[in-house]
């Protein structure tokens, strides 16, 4: 297994470490250190299908696809079937229809059921000419700056904070999100810098007390932006499931509860997501991979682990700033100013979040029937689960780190937030060449009013079929 710090990666062992991209098997172990996007960014494809993944962070060139072609492999095909780990891999330039549906039943195992992979679609043609033609695609100049800002006032929120000084529960969130959550994420998408070492440095400090970026690579980058939308895949949905239902394939729970104390308790949890982020995660992970160890985890759980494993020591690290962040003021204050500067921060970061990301996603209008969405090529399907607003403004877009132009965002999360003002017009006007409806709202007010509707209505609305005569 390969860890972060050093060291030469594992000879792969059939069926989980390999590559599968487009229902080709690849193996790029030997790849890992050469990667140009840096080794966290391969590792999160490895021993699934990275299909979506693979085709969001290669938008410049094709150059990627002439180096994967020497990397293609082919396991005997009954091998392949059974999921048996005996056979060396046969480097392969020609596959058969038989041998590569066995290869990647083989290696994605779970994932791979049902799935559509295109190899090309004319409306992703498109978005990567517009991208080429754009030519930059990470932070700007003047983000750059404002971030520099940003980070002297971070400095001057944690002094306050390590002082015990109120006004650091009201500062420090702000800068909690405006700088470390937008380098988390921006940094975690790899967009950045062209320099990997830029983008894993500014992201793992970042989240040293805002996030956990192993756990938060495979739930964001992986499941979420893979799967967007799509219920039993996009973890997101799951996120708070049974308390918070978010999409209409989901069970409705208890009939004896009012369906108005399941909507207020969903917004209740909007004010705890940071711990979910920060301590329940990692305890997940740690949970999956005892009982993987223990041989009692399914087989998505021992898939997941094996994803986190190579993120571990960051995980560990992670997890001890967080419980420092949480312990540390209640042995040196008051328990009520401890409270004040542990808590405040934890909601106003938590609602910062739930409500920026959450009033893209989870609305009438981006939500259908999975079965139907996973029949379209992924890039179209991100604009159709994804509801924008205020998409002309760099105040807004600053205020919610690009989370504004979620559909953009989804189908080329490795160019910065700070791109999408220039590229979004350019962007509207290929979704309207390709005949592809955006979901817009006019401002925030908007989005999160129609965010409310809708789950005020999942609440108590059992099915897809019922959704739809309400809305008739």
């Amino acid at each position: 297994m390969c860890q972060l710090q050093g060291g030469p990666p594992e000879t792969p062992k059939p069926p989980h470490d390999y590559w599968v991209i487009h229902g080709q098997v690849y193996d790029l172990a030997s790849w890992i250190a050469s990667h140009p996007g840096g080794t966290d960014a391969i590792l999160l494809g490895r021993g699934r299908d990275c299909t979506e993944l693979f085709e969001q962070y290669h938008v410049l060139n094709n150059k990627h696809l002439r180096v994967l072609e020497r990397f293609r492999v082919s396991l005997p095909v009954v091998k392949a079937a059974n999921n048996l780990d005996g056979s060396a891999p046969i480097v392969s330039g020609q596959l058969d229809g038989l041998a590569v549906a066995a290869d990647a039943s083989a290696v994605v195992g779970i994932q791979n059921g049902g799935r559509v992979a295109y190899q090309s679609d004319p409306f992703y043609e498109d978005i990567k000419a517009m991208v080429r033609a754009h030519g930059e695609t990470k932070l700007s100049r003047t983000f750059v700056i404002l971030h520099c800002v940003h980070a002297v006032g971070l400095i001057w929120a944690l002094r306050l904070w390590i002082k015990g000084t109120p006004l650091a529960a009201f500062a420090l969130p702000w800068f909690l999100w405006v700088l470390c959550a937008a380098m988390v994420h921006d940094g975690g998408h790899f967009a950045l810098s062209r320099h990997p070492l830029v983008n894993n440095f500014l992201c793992y400090a970042c989240s040293l007390i805002t996030n956990s970026t192993g756990c938060w690579y495979l739930q964001h980058n992986v499941l979420h932006h893979s799967y967007t939308n799509l219920n039993g895949k996009d973890c997101d949905l799951d996120a708070h499931f049974p308390i918070m239902r978010i999409h209409p394939e989901q069970n409705l729970g208890p009939q004896s509860l009012h369906h108005a104390i399941r909507f207020v308790a969903h917004l209740g949890m909007y004010l705890f997501a940071h711990i979910g982020f920060t301590i329940l995660a990692p305890i997940s992970y740690f949970r999956g991979a005892a009982a993987r160890r223990k041989g009692k985890a399914d087989q998505k759980t021992q898939q997941d682990v094996k994803t986190l494993a190579q993120f571990h020591p960051s995980i560990v690290i992670q997890i001890c700033t967080v419980l420092l962040f949480y312990v540390t003021p209640f042995l040196r204050f008051s328990f009520g100013r401890a409270a004040l500067l542990t808590l405040l921060p934890t909601f106003m970061m938590s609602v910062a979040f739930m409500t920026i990301a959450q009033i893209s996603h989870i609305q009438l209008d981006a939500e259908a029937p999975t079965a139907d969405l996973e029949k379209l090529h992924w890039a179209r399907r991100m604009v159709l689960t994804s509801v924008d607003y205020s998409q002309g403004s760099r105040l807004w877009t600053y205020l919610t780190i690009g989370l504004n132009m979620q559909s953009l965002h989804h189908i080329i999360p490795g160019v910065s937030y700070s791109q999408y003002v220039a590229l979004y017009p350019k962007y509207r006007a290929i979704c309207e060449k390709h005949g592809i409806k955006l979901l817009e709202r006019r401002n925030i007010a908007h989005a999160l009013a129609t965010h409310l509707q809708t789950l005020w209505v999942l609440s108590k609305t059992q099915s897809f079929t019922q959704l739809s005569k309400k809305l008739a």
